[in-house]
């Protein structure tokens, strides 16, 4: 079985968050004071996370690099819908 590793973005910002599922783009705003939850598999660089800010509001896109991930907010997978 193969360790799971995770940890969590908190928005404490005063904008949405907005985090996006590189390379395809795929957005998801993160309210204000609301948190998800980023899990992958276990391993050595398994994601990249850039931090950047566009027009005032943060931004943070999310590359996986040697693991696939799942964002959670409130218990669903952000990016389900998508894939």
């Amino acid at each position: 079985m193969e360790q799971k590793t995770s940890f969590k973005i908190f928005n404490n910002s005063n904008s949405d968050l907005e985090l996006i599922h590189e390379p395809e783009s795929f957005i998801f705003n993160l309210p204000i004071n609301e948190e998800v939850i980023v899990e992958m598999d276990s391993c050595r660089e398994s994601i990249q996370l850039k931090m950047s800010v566009d027009n005032g509001k943060a931004v943070i896109a999310i590359l996986d690099e040697n693991s696939l991930y799942r964002i959670s907010h409130n218990g669903e997978d952000i990016f389900e819908k998508y894939l």
